[in-house]
């Protein structure tokens, strides 16, 4: 598909349409089922030209459980609160991120927890969707800060009030699917700053992080474009920088 929008972004990596589904697509790269791993080198791979997808059956990691929509964490209570936190002495090193395993529960009560009636989520670049046939729940950008400020202006300017983006402490999968997936879900959604997480930050480059929005706010601000800022001098003279 073309687009107005990313053309005048001027983006490194091509955006990232997520699709919900219950038919798994032919010759797409996937987690090996019974081994462990973390989601974000198969969304690389995605951003990068293939076409990923993630399974309830081969989907090990207890984070990605709930980070796609597949259910709540299968190690809470009693395990993530403490892997997130102080860890359990003895038992497993906690990650420091939230301060006290209370703290660590009440993260977790506050994430938008789904378990989806699909049993596949797809990562695919935005340009093999066929949108005729297909309809992302979705789409990701992965972008430096200029292309942030950017698309932060964008979902803005043609809606009211001044916070329709937002950062949320959270995982790498749960800001790139999980929020992004809740906020679809209502009147008025919002776009969503991610792969803030400190364990996937040396999995991408050092000036990289995501903006996921539903897809029909993605629609919105494409056709916004006309007459906006990105149609500009001063946007002009800074997207080849």
């Amino acid at each position: 598909m073309n687009s107005k929008l990313i053309e005048a972004l001027a983006l490194r990596y091509e955006p990232v349409a997520v699709l919900l589904s219950n038919t798994k697509p032919e010759y797409a790269l996937q987690s090996k089922e019974g081994v462990r791993s973390c989601i974000i080198p198969l969304f690389i791979a995605a951003m990068k030209g293939n076409v990923s997808v993630f399974e309830r059956k081969t989907t090990m990691c207890p984070g990605a459980i709930a980070g796609l929509g597949f259910g709540t964490f299968p190690n809470y209570p009693d395990g993530i609160e403490y892997f997130l936190t102080t860890g359990k002495p003895g038992q497993f090193e906690g990650e420091g991120y939230i301060k006290t395993p209370e703290l660590g529960k009440n993260f977790v009560e506050c994430l938008p927890i789904t378990d989806i009636s699909y049993q596949y989520v797809i990562f695919k670049p935005l340009s093999q969707v066929n949108i005729d046939e297909e309809q992302p729940a979705l789409c990701v950008f992965c972008v430096t800060n200029d292309q942030l400020s950017a698309l932060i202006v964008m979902a803005n300017y043609y809606k009211q009030g001044n916070e329709n983006v937002v950062i949320p402490q959270s995982s790498g999968c749960q800001s790139i699917f999980l929020i992004p997936y809740a906020e679809s879900q209502k009147k008025n959604p919002r776009a969503v700053v991610g792969l803030t997480d400190i364990t996937v930050r040396p999995m991408l480059d050092p000036d990289i992080v995501s903006f996921a929005v539903p897809y029909a706010m993605f629609v919105e601000m494409e056709q916004n474009v006309k007459g906006s800022f990105l149609e500009k001098k001063l946007w002009q003279r800074m997207k080849g920088r």
